[in-house]
């Protein structure tokens, strides 16, 4: 029964959040939180505050990527219970789920993860290039964006090296079309659009000051402008600019929920929900410092690396 309260609760908040009037500002209004040293994480780990800085949910479990703590911890998406505490490689940014399992990328180890989602058993580590920050799926293969070396790395589902692409320069966020990888390089204010079957540059579009997060909503590509503190909307289609839209400073994580797009603001500890039309559906307080934010397909989850802890839906608004 709980369960079922906490499904419907979040299915109510989003669809009130589609239908509210614009220019709706619900600051004072704050997203659930759950700490994850408080969850059982602390009796594993040091006293040193985690930064959870990436999330991902493989269908049961959301995943978060404490950095500092060099481990994955792995939560209930139900109900936000703690699942178990899972060690990777130094200092790890990135975690996706593709391919029936959970693939962490360890920006100090240079090397990607690749872990068992039932049991967080590691199922293999395989070297990539330098400074892994981001990792998206095409459906077939895996990307890797390597920060620290400018390029992308493609692995096979065995974790096998099939490819290097140079990109430009610190590749920090990806997304995938359906045909095409977009790769947001902070240092250079643009988005590099590549061919998914053999990484050839198709075009290279300036956004604003440090790009950082990215996503595909079926129809455009949405990138959290870090320093300039808005998004960009670009067709995906040959990379027009459709609109340019303020957000939060430290515009840093994104996600689609099917509706709305979600930007965490880490300088102001908040998110931010845009209609598909660049207009401001809410703003909602989180923890400190929210970095990267999933869907998963019910409720929101993104990850506070100031607070160590974790800001999601499934807790209600308090």
């Amino acid at each position: 029964m709980k369960r079922i309260r906490y499904g419907m609760l979040a299915a109510w908040l989003l669809a009130a959040l589609t239908l509210a009037p614009l220019g709706t500002w619900s600051q004072s209004a704050k997203l659930g939180e759950i700490p994850l040293k408080e969850s059982g994480v602390a009796s594993s780990d040091s006293d040193d505050p985690g930064g959870p800085r990436a999330v991902a949910f493989d269908g049961v479990y959301i995943w978060v990527a404490r950095q500092f703590a060099n481990s994955v911890v792995r939560l209930n998406a139900s109900t936000g219970a703690y699942a178990g505490t899972f060690k990777v490689g130094d200092r790890p940014s990135a975690v996706l789920h593709a391919f029936s399992a959970i693939w962490v990328a360890n920006a100090q180890s240079n090397t990607v993860t690749k872990l068992q989602p039932s049991s967080g058993a590691i199922l293999g580590t395989f070297a990539v290039d330098e400074g892994p920050a981001a990792l998206v799926s095409d459906g077939a293969y895996l990307w890797v964006a390597n920060r620290g070396s400018n390029t992308l790395t493609k692995l096979d589902t065995s974790g096998r090296k099939l490819l290097t692409v140079e990109t430009g320069r610190s590749p920090s966020g990806l997304a995938f079309d359906g045909a095409n990888l977009w790769v947001t390089n902070s240092k250079s204010k643009a988005v590099m659009k590549l061919r998914a079957s053999d990484g050839a540059q198709l075009g290279s579009f300036a956004v604003g000051d440090a790009p950082s997060g990215i996503v595909f909503d079926g129809a455009s590509i949405w990138v959290a402008n870090f320093i300039s503190g808005n998004v960009t909307k670009l067709r995906a289609a040959d990379g027009a600019v459709l609109g340019t839209y303020p957000t939060g400073d430290g515009a840093s994580g994104l996600a689609f929920d099917g509706a709305n797009i979600w930007v965490t603001n880490t300088a102001t500890d908040s998110v931010t929900v845009l209609r598909r039309d660049g207009a401001v559906v809410a703003t909602y307080r989180t923890g400190k410092g929210p970095a990267q934010v999933v869907h998963d397909g019910a409720n929101i989850w993104l990850a506070n690396a100031g607070s160590d802890s974790v800001s999601t839906s499934v807790m209600g608004w308090r």
